[in-house]
């Protein structure tokens, strides 16, 4: 734990843990559930929709694809089965827009990656906008032609009087994510002091404007956030020694080596490196894999001159597809859960979303401005 708590930029992480958790079972995701359906609704399978946009604004509350599955996913999927959607689809669509959480900011993964990287947090959390928005626009293809094909329904056209209702009723939900941003971008805060005040804006609103979280849950949401937050510092403390003995043995330089040698060009070593962590991903989690492999292969990737922030986001998206992918994604086992749907039942509905995004992940990787673009733009980075 000794790193978890000696480096200012990885304490960030279990404050944003600890605001999403807080956000979940304050009433936060039913406004942004009601405000999305005002948005997408009305279109064919509108509650398909809402899923994606859901989790695309409340990835920016909690950075954890678990926090957006157990929040979204425990009203979404009943509320899809009774209005007509076949539940294997309402699962997995929960499953896979859940993997928005780890790329758009504030994304606990991406605080990792720049720890590990030794970057700025706040230019890797710019570089996530696009990716996530290209993914929510990926998993909007197979949404759409399901929808049409199984003629799922539409939402009410909503008035304009529920519509700023629904808004004004979110708006202090939202007001999360631009107080993180908006902080960091206007040099505030940094990225740990936005977390902090994440958590105490957290505190505040759900009990005043939403009145659904009782203070007496506080502990158990508390403990929750301190269990997960401890398991990362555990994997830290000992990759941290794992990471000493790979420098001391000079494997990393080895690597970098073979993997120059075998890709001799940027793109067929991102390639290489996708295809790398969608295995890792099948039997490790996403911090697992970072900190296992990005002392290796960053050296590799910025000596083909890989950007650092573009290698991060690569490595950020790849690293989370095992939150959704057989056997141990756990997203996966909590939609399960939710659903109560064997996993066997999910996997073949899971392929046209997973092959979105990992088609989007390619664009992403191959395309380096679609991370580079608005972090150069905010001079970030040159």
């Amino acid at each position: 734990m000794g790193l978890l708590s000696d480096s200012f930029i990885i304490l960030a992480a279990p404050l944003f843990i600890l605001a999403g958790n807080i956000a979940a079972r304050g009433g936060i995701a039913r406004a942004i559930i009601d405000l999305a359906t005002v948005l997408v609704g009305r279109f064919r399978g509108g509650l398909a929709y809402v899923n994606i946009v859901d989790s695309m604004i409340f990835g920016g509350i909690s950075g954890s694809a678990v926090a957006d599955v157990s929040a979204l996913g425990t009203f979404l999927i009943p509320q899809m089965v009774r209005k007509g959607y076949d539940k294997d689809f309402a699962t997995v669509l929960t499953i896979c827009t859940a993997i928005l959480a780890p790329i758009v900011p504030p994304s606990i993964i991406a605080v990792l990656y720049a720890w590990l990287a030794d970057e700025s947090v706040a230019a890797i959390f710019a570089g996530g906008y696009l990716p996530g928005l290209l993914i929510a626009l990926g998993m909007a293809v197979p949404t759409f032609v399901i929808a049409k094909r199984r003629n799922y329904p539409r939402e009410p056209r909503p008035t304009l009087r529920s519509a700023a209702e629904a808004f004004g009723r979110a708006l202090p939900g939202l007001m999360i994510p631009v107080i993180i941003m908006g902080g960091i971008l206007a040099g505030v805060f940094t990225p740990t002091e936005a977390a902090a005040v994440a958590v105490v804006y957290a505190l505040v609103v759900p009990p005043l404007f939403y009145r659904e979280l009782r203070w007496r849950e506080l502990p158990e949401i508390f403990a929750d956030s301190a269990r997960l937050s401890g398991v990362i510092g555990i994997i830290i403390g000992m990759v941290g020694a794992f990471g000493w003995v790979l420098t001391y043995s000079k494997f990393p330089l080895r690597v970098a080596a073979a993997l120059t040698s075998v890709a001799p060009t940027w793109w067929i070593f991102l390639a290489l490196a996708i295809v790398l962590y969608v295995f890792l991903g099948t039997f490790l989690t996403p911090s697992e894999i970072l900190l296992i492999t990005v002392p290796v292969l960053l050296p590799s990737a910025q000596l083909l001159g890989i950007h650092p922030i573009h290698f991060g986001m690569v490595c950020v998206i790849a690293s989370a597809v095992g939150h959704v992918t057989p056997p141990v994604g756990l997203c996966l086992f909590l939609g399960m859960a939710i659903s109560g749907l064997p996993m066997e039942k999910l996997v073949k509905p899971l392929l046209p979303f997973l092959g979105a995004i990992i088609a989007v992940l390619f664009l992403v990787a191959f395309i380096p401005d679609t991370v580079l673009l608005l972090p150069r733009l905010l001079g970030f980075i040159k």
